[in-house]
């Protein structure tokens, strides 16, 4: 074949050019992708598995980088930088993704120093060490032994993950609320809190009722709940307050409206105390004590006898316990008035 001076020229500039393109693409495969280890693994028989089995193998430690050789479904293949080691990342049927899904989970762009250097100085010297230890966070957790795996712990945010020992055995790490470790391993997990002692109220006073209502007004007529009537409060409302009588399991529902002027828990708190009335009740004379068991009022009763017989007067027209004048109402439409002497006994009822 003959060649001119301009035919050479070309022949040798494609030449060069397909030289050239060769060079780039060796170049391009040697960028090959570089990742680090999010946590300490183990390596068994030059296989890591999604499942993370922490039982037994060759320890990858949290941070290592590593070469990615080829990924597909099945397995991605790696090598360790450092010391050139392969080994194979693969999946597990029960876990529901391929092995390529579950990769960056363990393997990531981003070196882990940062997150570990955000703990706290014991928890760097736990992940570190590869060790779990009560009090670790959940990030701790993830950067000593890495994630559970999903088929099992489907969240991250659950109070309890659970890992693979091996193939037949599990253990668990349990969160408390503040996501902090309290058992993990074998160790059974803390006992749940005891509850809260409940808080009990007590009747000042005889309250009359109406359809398991009582009105803040306390009218003096229907079934009474006694004096010293030991309840517990379930709800608090602004214009109600629902609450049951321990000894019977009986709901009532203390109700207030407008015209008392007064807030409800405020009101409800006057007609029923944290505190036991018994020693209030043992203070009044055997004659007094008679009378507030029966709900009645009379001449020469004293004012605290008159409270606990018939509660505390509506405020709205007794504004003050030292009034001489108590106004209570008998219904709706009928008032009663109980006037006190000067020596704060009861002078007259009308």
């Amino acid at each position: 074949m003959m060649l001119n001076n301009r035919g050479v020229y070309m022949y040798r500039k494609n030449v060069f050019g397909t030289l050239l393109a060769l060079g780039l693409l060796t170049a391009l495969s040697a960028q090959a992708e570089v990742l680090f280890s999010q946590a300490n693994f183990l390596l068994n028989k030059n296989q890591l598995s999604a499942v993370n089995y922490r039982n037994k193998g060759a320890l990858l430690s949290v941070g290592t980088q590593v070469e990615v050789l080829e990924r597909d479904d099945d397995e991605v293949r790696c090598r360790v930088v450092e010391t050139g080691a392969e080994f194979r990342f693969v999946s597990h049927k029960s876990l529901g993704k391929n092995a390529s899904e579950l990769f960056s989970g363990f393997f990531s762009a981003s070196d882990p120093a940062a997150r570990i250097a955000a703990l706290t100085p014991e928890e760097q010297k736990q992940v570190k060490a590869g060790e779990l230890a009560k009090g670790m966070s959940r990030d701790a957790v993830l950067l000593t032994i890495g994630p559970p795996p999903p088929h099992r712990t489907p969240s991250l945010g659950a109070t309890k993950w659970t890992y693979w020992s091996s193939k037949f055995f599990t253990f668990d790490v349990v969160f408390n609320a503040e996501g902090k470790v309290v058992s993990y391993g074998d160790e059974p997990p803390p006992p749940p809190p005891p509850p809260a002692e409940k808080v009990y109220h007590y009747a000042t006073a005889n309250f009359h009722f109406e359809d398991a209502t009582l009105s803040w007004v306390n009218y003096l007529k229907g079934p009474i709940l006694p004096f010293n009537t030991r309840v517990e409060v379930l709800d608090k409302g602004s214009s109600k307050v629902k609450f049951k009588v321990v000894d019977t399991g009986m709901e009532f529902t203390f109700e207030n409206d407008s015209r008392s002027g007064a807030d409800t828990w405020v009101l409800f708190q006057g007609s029923f105390a944290p505190q036991d009335q018994a020693p209030r009740l043992e203070t009044l004379t055997a004659e007094d004590r008679k009378k507030v068991s029966a709900s009645e009022v009379v001449p020469g009763m004293s004012r605290q006898a008159v409270r606990m017989a018939w509660g505390p007067p509506p405020p709205h027209e007794t504004p003050s316990f030292n009034s001489s004048v108590w106004t209570y109402w008998k219904s709706k439409v009928t008032k009663v008035k109980v006037k006190f002497g000067d020596d704060d006994k009861v002078a007259s009822i009308e």
